[in-house]
C-alpha cells in the first residue's frame, strides 16, 4: 500500500488529483476503523450491527484504495499532458493575433500606436498642439499687456503672501518669487518654444511633449542639463499653492478705479481684476534680509538657463 501524502502534495497537486487524494484519505479512515473493530472482536469485545457492517466492507474498502492509488499517477500525467496543449494553443492564438496586428500596422489600417500607453502620449500631444499654436496666434494678450501685468503682479503677492501667513510649520521654507518664476517658465517650456531657438514647430512641440511627459511623471531628471532643479521639486512647490487658502478663496471683483488705486502707478486698467482677499500680515514678524534672497534667486535663475 502507498504512503500516505502529505498536505503540501495536496496543495500543489491541482483540483484533480486533490480530489482523488481526498477520497484515498476517507478511504485509509475506514480501513482504520475496520482495523481497530478487529482488534476489538480479537479480544472478545462485542460489536454492534453497525460496525458489523463497517467490518463487511474491508473488501471493497481495500479494492477502491487500490483503483485510486493506481489511476493517481495517469491521472496526473494525463492533467498535465491537457495543460501543455492549453498552454501551447493559447500561445498560438497570441502569435496569430500579434502576426495580424503586424500586417494590419504594415498595411496601414491600423496606427502603429494604438497601445494604451501611445494613445495617452497622442492624446497629450493633440492638446498641447492647441496650446502651442494658440500662444503663438494670441495677439490679444499682448494688447493687453499692460492690464495683465498688473492683474499678474497682485496674484502673485496674493499667493505669497497667503504662503507667508500659513499655520503649518511643517510646510517647510515659505515660497519666493523665484518660485514663481520658475513655475512661470516651466508653463512656458509646456506651450511655446524656447527663446531663440532655431527649432521647427514640429521639433518645439516634440519638446513640449516630453517636458509634459516628465512633469505628469513625478521625474527627478533635471529640467535643463546644467540645472539642478527637477520636474519632482517643481511639483513640490505648485502642490503647496494648490494647498494654501490662496487655491479656494473666491476672488473679488474690484471696478477699475479701485483697481488703479491698489496698484499704485498702474493707473489705466479698464478690465475689471479678480482680486483674492488677502490674509492679515502681523507687522511684527520678521524679514529675511533682501539682499540674501536676491543672491539665491540669482543663482537659482543661472542654474535653471
Amino acid at each position: 500500500m502507498a504512503a500516505a501524502f502529505s498536505s503540501s502534495d495536496i496543495i500543489t497537486d491541482g483540483p484533480v488529483l486533490n480530489l482523488i487524494n481526498k477520497r484515498l484519505r476517507a478511504l485509509r479512515k475506514k480501513l482504520n476503523r475496520i482495523s481497530q473493530m478487529e482488534e476489538s472482536l480479537s479480544q472478545g469485545k462485542a460489536l454492534n450491527k453497525e460496525q458489523e457492517e463497517t467490518l463487511r466492507s474491508k473488501s471493497s474498502v481495500l479494492a477502491g484504495i487500490d483503483e485510486l492509488e493506481k489511476l493517481r499517477q495517469p491521472l496526473s500525467e494525463a492533467v498535465n499532458q491537457e495543460i501543455q496543449l492549453a498552454l501551447e494553443k493559447n500561445k498560438q492564438c497570441s502569435e496569430t493575433l500579434t502576426d495580424e496586428r503586424s500586417d494590419e500596422e504594415d498595411d496601414g489600417t491600423v496606427e502603429p500606436n494604438a497601445g494604451g500607453e501611445n494613445e495617452g502620449v497622442s492624446a497629450l500631444s493633440d492638446l498641447l498642439s492647441l496650446v502651442y499654436f494658440g500662444s503663438i496666434f494670441d495677439v490679444q494678450t499682448l494688447m493687453s499687456a499692460h492690464d495683465n501685468m498688473l492683474t499678474r503682479t497682485h496674484e502673485r503677492n496674493c499667493c505669497l503672501t497667503y504662503d507667508y501667513v500659513t499655520d503649518d510649520d511643517a510646510a517647510g521654507d515659505p515660497l519666493r518669487e523665484w518660485d514663481l518664476d520658475l513655475i512661470a517658465m516651466m508653463g512656458g517650456l509646456l506651450i511655446s518654444r524656447p527663446v531663440n531657438s532655431c527649432m521647427s514647430h514640429k521639433d518645439a512641440l516634440q519638446k513640449c511633449v516630453e517636458h509634459a511627459k516628465l512633469w505628469l511623471a513625478n521625474s527627478e531628471q533635471p529640467i535643463e542639463p546644467d540645472s539642478d532643479i527637477t520636474y519632482a521639486w517643481l511639483r513640490e512647490k505648485l502642490n503647496r499653492i494648490m494647498a494654501s487658502d490662496y487655491y479656494t478663496t473666491i476672488p473679488e471683483i474690484r471696478a477699475p478705479v479701485e483697481v488703479a488705486a491698489a496698484g499704485g502707478n498702474y493707473t489705466s486698467f479698464q478690465l475689471p481684476v479678480h482680486e483674492p482677499v488677502l490674509p492679515q500680515v502681523d507687522s511684527t514678524v520678521s524679514v529675511e534680509n533682501s539682499t540674501t534672497e536676491y543672491d539665491q534667486e540669482v543663482i537659482w535663475r543661472s542654474r535653471w538657463f
